[in-house]
């Protein structure tokens, strides 16, 4: 066989070769695709009901504040203080409790609508490779 022809040979087989995983990444740019598209929607959704949330949170917090500032100013004796102090912490720790569990549970569910995102672009991407 002449030196031509075996470097046409070689030439051949690797233009087949880089053809096959052009291809094969082509196929799992588009498989990766898909699964985002099908599950950006509802990650979006989660993520804004999230924010949307904190924003809420964020706004109670700070009228409870403005509240307590109001009831201080017109405190009219040290011990009433006391008790608006008491009373306020009191009532701050049980809505950072419920709080805290609110934004936990939509966390969760943001992170599980992201997650198919993940594992859909991972499995194209392994099948490419």
């Amino acid at each position: 066989m002449s030196e031509h022809n075996q470097t046409r040979k070689f030439t051949d087989k690797s233009a087949a070769i880089a053809s096959e995983a052009l291809e094969k990444g082509k196929a799992a740019a588009e498989q990766a695709t898909r699964a985002v598209q099908q599950s950006y929607s509802v990650t979006v959704d989660n993520i804004r009901d999230f924010n949307v949330k904190m924003i809420d949170m964020a706004q109670t917090n700070a009228e409870a504040v403005f509240e307590f500032a109001r009831q201080l100013a017109t405190a009219k004796q040290p011990s009433d203080m006391v008790e608006l102090w008491t009373a306020h912490g009191k009532k701050q720790f049980e809505t950072l409790t419920e709080q805290t569990k609110e934004l936990s549970a939509l966390g969760q569910i943001a992170g599980e609508s992201a997650e198919p995102i993940t594992r859909g672009v991972n499995q194209a991407f392994k099948k490419a490779s």
